[in-house]
């Protein structure tokens, strides 16, 4: 199969998805999609999820959100996602996300004003340290925040959000998080989904594949948890779950992972001033304009959300206060699923520790 190096590039961003791609170009590896789809899925897996990859696709995203940025008739409002504090919209058409506020969440601690706040710090300190620490994680940018009495936007946009959301509460915009290309989604399927008797049926696998949910395909990087349980009725490719075991079996690089979330954590802590509590690692991917228009460089990156959770510590104070904020928010919640546990994987975990230190 056909792969190559890409040359050597340089970038000035320090965040931005292209400028990622080229500070790593010497270690990329270009994949045509179709290349890959006369593979194994376990093989695919193993090219592709990593943060050295780089795939040509055709994107019917990309098709759709050309057309639609001049036609504001096509740029609709459709949910991707959700969480504790709100859900996830996309508009066709728009380079970014929203994330709206649950009604009533307002008058909580961990509201959508108090997320902007930590993430815009933790944007400023991955600016600052990222490429000094040799950091590849990517956090979403942000465009700002709607509040509720921007009338100028709900007149315009209101009306475009779902029955149900349709009412004026607090709205992040941020960086879209593109899914893994479809070549991947497949073999997630192929190796993840419990198929009857272990046996591939093709017909299932389009079904989930051309459900809409599961094309907003983001994988949870879980080397915190050996196995764990993927039921068919449960089973979805949003923010699905990639477990130890899983990533042994198609080779990944998880020492590479686990050092990247060692770094993440360190910027968090020491660059930002916050804990950390209940953030996200996933691999997803980026777009980057070619000169061919029906093909995209769909890069895989390791990315860092969800700050609802988090709190700002205070470095000025006492020191064994600091460290048990940073370590309390590390050892409880999901973050347990994330960080790999120093019994269980202690190679993994030197790694994390040896980058977080």
């Amino acid at each position: 199969m056909a792969s190559q190096r890409v040359q050597n590039n340089t970038g000035e961003s320090k965040q931005s998805a292209a400028s990622s791609l080229l500070r790593n170009a010497r270690l990329a590896f270009q994949y045509l999609a179709t290349e890959l789809e006369n593979l194994s899925g376990d093989i695919i897996l193993r090219l592709s999820l990593t943060t050295k990859s780089v795939i040509f696709t055709t994107s019917s995203f990309a098709t759709l959100s050309q057309r639609a940025a001049s036609r504001p008739e096509l740029q609709h409002i459709q949910q991707i996602g959700e969480g504790l504090q709100g859900a996830i919209f996309e508009q066709v058409g728009q380079a970014l996300v929203m994330k709206k506020e649950k009604p009533g969440n307002e008058n909580v601690a961990s509201n959508l004003r108090h997320e902007y706040s930590l993430h815009s710090r933790v944007v400023a300190a991955f600016d600052r340290y990222a490429m000094s620490v040799g950091s590849e994680v990517l956090v979403p940018r942000l465009f700002g925040i709607i509040l509720p009495s921007d009338t100028a936007f709900w007149q315009v946009n209101l009306h475009k959000f779902p029955e149900g959301y349709r009412s004026c509460t607090a709205v992040i915009q941020m960086g879209r998080i593109l899914p893994l290309p479809k070549v991947i989604r497949r073999a997630l399927v192929t190796q993840l989904y419990p198929y009857k008797d272990a046996v591939v049926d093709l017909e299932m696998t389009r079904s989930i594949l051309h459900s809409p949910p599961n094309k907003h395909c983001l994988a949870r990087t879980y080397l915190g948890r050996k196995d764990g349980y993927l039921t068919q009725e449960k089973f979805t490719l949003r923010n699905i779950p990639l477990y130890l075991k899983s990533m042994e079996r198609f080779g990944l690089d998880t020492q590479s992972l686990a050092a990247s979330m060692g770094k993440a954590y360190a910027i968090m802590h020491w660059g930002a001033c916050i804990n950390g509590d209940d953030i996200e690692f996933v691999l997803g991917s980026s777009a980057v304009r070619t000169q061919e228009q029906r093909l995209q460089h769909r890069a895989v990156h390791l990315f860092l959300l969800d700050f609802g959770q988090c709190e700002a510590v205070d470095l000025s104070g006492d020191v064994a206060a600091v460290y048990q904020a940073f370590k309390g928010a590390m050892v409880t919640g999901d973050n347990q699923l994330f960080i790999p546990h120093c019994k269980k994987s202690a190679q993994l975990f030197g790694a994390f520790r040896k980058a977080l230190s």
